[in-house]
């Protein structure tokens, strides 16, 4: 009778009542439960073993787990970069583009595929990288449009790769035979009070008082507009009166030899030359055929030369040298099928330098403006190369680590407003010139160990004035940079 009266009732309750009780039926077992499993777990030893037991299992596992997958990641990551050095990479151009359409192609076939087969989708993502003239644009663009995984194991591999070629540069440079090498030395402290530390040359052995430890030529060199047409345009060197070679294409450079104008032609002049010596349409040189074609950029280049004899500047022209010889160097490695793997071009070394933080203003606008009407026809992908961040860290490069070219002639030029290393205060520079390694000389006023010296041209020869041991810093006096 009891039994069916309580089905009675359970029967004759709303469906949200019953809900209700049974919940709290529920929770009142499990209170129970779990004040009954508490009190055992305080008072039962062998209940706290097998916890510990189990929590040590749990974490042992987990770790497994991890170490795992970290071992997987590193096996991911070798593999693709043995696959990568073994395979040839394309060296035009074009075979660059089809090589590189190709692996995005089974890149995002292999994900389209499933999370299965995301491992073997970063080797094509990661080759597509390698031929990408502006790799960090397709990272970001990788970022958007490729899975994370895949996405974060390529960045892996960039940084990797980068961190090894990054340690690879300061072990071959500067070369042994120099005497120096680049040694990381302190520079201060951050306000949370990590150390900073700035690389610094020093000398790899010990150096006698009056000896020449290295010479070497500029990265870049700039002569004073003024004096174009009066000294040499590639090496700065006084033309003599008779025997000066001028530029067989155009009236507004002159160089000391023949040599001279060669390797200016090879690195920059061909693509910065206003060719005004070209002959008339139907008109042939025998002893030059190249002059039969008149230069459709010749405005914008003579406009370029007179903007800076104008402003009375050399840095902008100096860039335009600059890139123009990135692309001399580019071609040459492509001709020769060299791998950019190891070698460094210019572009490694002037990346490394500190420079001065300038301001875009009027003046570098227009200095923007006529470097991509002047080189876009003749190089591509500089429009897009060249934006104002690269110019202005270009500029400010030059600024901060560029030496002012002292020949040992009184000449009388205007003061320019651009700063350089002025070593000699006594003489105006003919022109300035950026170094690959007298960039990382120390600068002291008070206690100087060395001096830059100049012969009749933009070499530079380092002279120890005191002996010098192992290890020390090699410094110089020289002007420091000012805002500008």
């Amino acid at each position: 009778m009891a039994d069916n009266s309580q089905s009675s009732l359970i029967l004759g309750m709303k469906p949200k009542t019953f809900a209700l009780a049974t919940a709290g039926a529920v929770v009142a077992a499990s209170l129970g439960y779990a004040v009954y499993f508490d009190h055992k777990r305080r008072n039962d030893p062998t209940l706290r073993k097998q916890m510990r037991r189990e929590r040590k299992k749990v974490k042992k596992a987990a770790k497994a787990a991890e170490e795992d997958a970290k071992q997987g990641k590193l096996k991911l990551i070798d593999q693709v970069l043995e696959a990568v050095a073994k395979e040839p990479m394309p060296a035009t151009p074009e075979a660059k583009e089809k090589y590189f359409m190709e692996q995005v192609a089974a890149g995002e076939q292999l994900c389209n595929a499933g999370e299965a087969y995301y491992n073997d989708a970063v080797l094509p993502f990661y080759k597509a990288l390698k031929v990408y003239p502006a790799p960090l644009e397709l990272i970001m663009i990788y970022q958007k449009t490729v899975p994370e995984p895949v996405f974060q194991t390529v960045v892996q591999l960039m940084a990797l790769e980068q961190n090894k070629r990054q340690t690879a540069f300061y072990e071959q440079f500067p070369s042994k035979d120099t005497h120096v090498r680049l040694a990381e030395l302190p520079a201060g402290k951050t306000p949370e009070g990590k150390p900073i530390v700035r690389r610094g040359l020093v000398a790899d052995e010990e150096v006698k008082d009056g000896q020449t430890i290295y010479t070497e030529s500029p990265l870049v060199s700039g002569l004073h507009p003024s004096l174009e047409g009066e000294y040499c345009n590639y090496c700065l060197k006084k033309l003599p009166e008779e025997g000066k070679v001028e530029c067989s294409n155009c009236d507004k450079v002159a160089f000391c030899s023949a040599e001279c104008e060669k390797v200016a032609n090879e690195n920059y002049h061909r693509y910065l030359c206003i060719n005004n010596k070209v002959l008339k349409e139907g008109e042939v040189d025998t002893e030059d055929e190249e002059k039969t074609a008149p230069s459709n950029n010749s405005d914008k280049e003579k406009a370029f030369l007179e903007y800076t004899k104008e402003k009375n500047t050399k840095y902008s022209y100096m860039v335009a040298k600059f890139l123009s010889t990135m692309v001399a160097e580019e071609m040459e490695r492509t001709r020769s099928g060299e791998s950019a793997e190891n070698t460094y071009n210019s572009w490694d070394h002037i990346d490394r330098f500190r420079y001065l933080d300038t301001s875009a203003n009027e003046d570098t606008a227009r200095e923007i403006e006529m470097l991509k009407e002047m080189l876009g026809s003749k190089v591509q992908g500089i429009s897009e190369f060249l934006t104002d961040e690269i110019y202005l860290m270009l500029k400010g490069k030059l600024l901060f680590n560029a030496y002012a070219v002292n020949i040992g002639e009184d000449i009388d030029v205007p003061e320019s407003s651009e700063h350089m290393r002025k070593t000699s205060s006594d003489k105006k520079p003919v022109g300035a010139a950026l170094y690959k390694i007298s960039t990382y000389i120390g600068q002291s006023e008070e206690e100087p160990n060395v001096k830059v010296v100049f012969g009749d041209n933009h070499d530079i020869s380092v002279v120890a004035l005191k002996d010098i041991s192992k290890d020390t810093e090699l410094v110089a006096s020289y002007s420091l940079p000012v805002p500008v």
